[in-house]
């Protein structure tokens, strides 16, 4: 029988990548368990692409400031994509996010499961939408992780992401939203949601911030049932 231990989020690990004043980004797939890597340095966007094509080709403004990386209202989508090789499991990711302005998600987060990819849905379809898409291939609004969350604007909200234990588990400011079993059940993403395989963020036609961007192996024990 396979047992996942995490580590808590509050615990400080290891930071790798540029927190260690390295030129480039982190190398994700050297992280041995327990240790993180911030994605996001707070200062630049070394490690990400901005995405400019296909549904992306009317972002609005991608910078940094404040130790925050900006999304700018697009018409409609816009988003980042991490520039390297990435976990497809045994991994927990952990933001934080807030809506600026407008009125839709302001975080469309997309990560790797096993051979798939699925995105997270944060304030969708007019604001509140939360779930997981696609599972089965039924959307974030019509799925067993679906619900309603009323989101402050410019309120930051812790986000943590476990893709463990054959789950994905979602946080968010440490309540447990989504808790949803990968056996038997397909993953996938919109096709608007493909240039940013295989992790990324996006916002639709709203602004959106991101801090505190990281990603840690988790901590795994196998033993005999």
């Amino acid at each position: 029988m396979r047992m996942t231990t995490l580590v808590p989020h509050v615990a400080v690990i290891a930071i790798l990548g540029m927190s260690l004043g390295c030129a480039t980004a982190p190398d994700i797939m050297s992280l041995e368990p327990g240790l993180q890597a911030e994605l996001f340095n707070g200062k630049d966007l070394t490690g990400w692409n901005v995405l400019t094509e296909d549904y992306f080709d009317a972002p609005g403004k991608v910078s940094v400031k404040g130790g925050s990386m900006i999304l700018g209202a697009g018409s409609d989508l816009t988003g980042v994509q991490w520039a390297g090789k990435t976990l497809r499991n045994d991994y927990v990711i952990s933001l934080e996010a807030r809506r600026t302005k407008g009125s839709d998600f302001f975080c469309g987060l997309t990560f790797p499961i096993n051979d798939s990819y699925v995105s997270l849905i944060l304030g969708g379809w007019g604001g509140g939408a939360v779930g997981l898409s696609n599972i089965d291939d039924m959307s974030a609004i019509e799925n067993d992780t679906t619900q309603y969350i009323e989101f402050k604007q410019n309120k930051w909200y812790f986000i943590e992401v476990e893709v463990t234990g054959g789950r994905i588990r979602v946080f968010l400011d440490d309540k447990k939203i989504i808790d949803q079993e990968i056996k038997d059940h397909r993953f996938t993403i919109w096709p608007q949601q493909e240039p940013v395989r295989p992790l990324g963020v996006a916002t639709y036609g709203t602004e959106g911030e991101f801090r505190r961007f990281a990603l840690r192996r988790a901590v795994t024990t196998d033993t005999d049932s």
